[in-house]
């Protein structure tokens, strides 16, 4: 790739970017969104996370982990028991599965 093949795509990247944030602003400012796309939208966060947790707790160098990676899901069961029993403290459930995955790890050696 040369250096202006490398520059029409950061190019393309943010004229892509700013079209999709001023469909939402421009286009959206002054109007009332549909009712399935707000309640599409509130969906996208949560979706987010949990691809991000999910590529956090299944691979491992770029591959599938496995029954390796045993002391991740159990963190992850762990800190989702923590999360119901304290309806959602954030802070209580991270803390939680950062403890439960070292002490796992510690214990597996």
């Amino acid at each position: 790739m040369t250096l202006l093949d490398s520059w029409l795509v950061v190019l393309g990247l943010a004229i892509g970017t700013f079209l999709i944030r001023y469909s939402f602003i421009g286009l959206f400012a002054n109007r009332d969104m549909p009712e399935w796309l707000s309640h599409g939208l509130k969906l996208i966060v949560p979706a987010i996370f949990a691809a991000i947790v999910a590529t956090g707790l299944f691979i491992s160098a770029g591959q599938f982990g496995g029954w390796a990676l045993w002391p991740r899901y159990v963190a992850a069961v762990i800190a989702f028991g923590i999360a119901l029993k304290t309806k959602g403290n954030i802070l209580a459930t991270v803390g939680g599965g950062m403890l439960a995955l070292h002490a796992l790890t510690w214990l597996r050696g």
